[in-house]
């Protein structure tokens, strides 16, 4: 559907908008340009998460395209209320209570595209609410076997930057060349050229601050015609294994801690060798197969997730004296763009 965007906003706070009891009185409408997209009041924000926890959103935005996403990130901005960019939901755990709006980049509608071509060499665009099974059926599709790896990955290609996923040890800064991004503090749009040194496990410059990456370049190779066949047998190689190892089982978000590879720590393995597999908090379980799994049994809420994470560090430092540190995000205000805390970052 098409909107003004000002409808976003009410000037006085009332029972029919649901985003007024949480925001109160907020202005009066802008005088801007026309907002594509889907504009949600009080959405339960299960519906886009892979472990189907988190409360009722507030103000659920999907923009259709990059310029009404730029437009509504502005108008909460100007409004001075907070805002948390959403993309797959596969490794983020909204709160039961959501005092702030959800952006969502899941309904940008950019197709992939190849940009350059020299050769064998091929620049690929990808917007950054595209989901990796869309990525990996069009590379399929074009002969491209780079990201086979991150075959069955739920997540989308803004989140994976953000969190540099890695997946069968190919990382999602590996192929990446230059990511375009909206910062919310100046609203300009900016080009970032990969540096080598802003990336390592589980990190990226596009954490803890108020960038909002809109699309990426990465570099990658087209084979042959005539290799189609060998390209779509290793991406569903990848795919195989993740099915094999059950990650497809039950709502999740993945793995819920980093490994330490200097110090040779295997999440997984050191929950199991704690005895804690099987071990529930209401809803919320570790799963049988993986000790680095949590898993929602149906009535799972984020408190239950929470709380068993706690109960997992509590338990690894006691046996173990192991700190375990949290791959998955919990998602608070503290973590919104608007947040002055978020303010600054790298």
């Amino acid at each position: 559907m098409v909107f003004p965007l000002y409808v976003l906003f009410n000037s006085a706070s009332n029972d029919k908008n649901p985003y007024s009891r949480y925001y109160g009185s907020c202005m009066e409408p802008f005088t801007i340009p026309r907002f594509s997209g889907n504009i949600k009041y009080d959405e339960p924000m299960g519906r886009h998460s892979t472990m189907g926890v988190g409360g009722l959103a507030p103000l659920f935005v999907e923009p259709f395209d990059e310029e009404s996403l730029c437009l509504c990130a502005g108008a909460l901005k100007q409004a001075g209320k907070p805002f948390f960019v959403l993309g797959g939901g596969s490794n983020t755990i909204l709160p039961d209570k959501i005092p702030f709006a959800i952006l969502s980049t899941r309904r940008l509608k950019t197709p992939p595209a190849i940009v350059e071509t020299d050769g064998k060499a091929v620049t690929l665009s990808l917007p950054a609410g595209l989901l990796w099974g869309r990525v990996c059926t069009f590379c399929k599709e074009n002969n491209i076997d780079t990201f086979a790896p991150f075959s069955g990955l739920p997540g989308t290609v803004g989140g994976a930057l953000v969190m540099n996923a890695t997946c069968f040890g190919f990382s999602a800064c590996d192929a990446l060349l230059s990511v375009r991004y909206l910062d919310a503090r100046d609203m300009g749009l900016h080009e970032y050229k990969k540096d080598a040194h802003d990336f390592s496990y589980k990190k990226s410059p596009f954490q803890n601050n108020d960038k909002i990456i809109l699309s990426a370049d990465f570099a990658v190779v087209r084979a042959p015609g005539e290799k189609s066949g060998e390209i779509r047998a290793l991406y569903d190689s990848f795919l195989s294994q993740r099915v094999a190892k059950k990650h497809f089982s039950a709502p999740s978000a993945g793995s819920v801690f980093k490994n330490d590879v200097e110090k040779s720590i295997v999440a997984g393995k050191i929950i199991d060798e704690c005895g804690l597999k099987g071990t529930r908090v209401g809803g919320a379980k570790i799963a049988d197969w993986h000790g680095n799994f949590i898993i929602n049994e149906g009535k799972a809420s984020a408190k239950d997730v929470h709380d068993l994470v706690n109960l997992i560090k509590s338990e690894v430092k006691a046996k173990k004296n192991i700190a375990l540190e949290c791959e998955i995000l919990f998602a608070g205000t503290e973590m919104c763009i608007g947040c002055v805390s978020n303010r600054g970052g790298h």
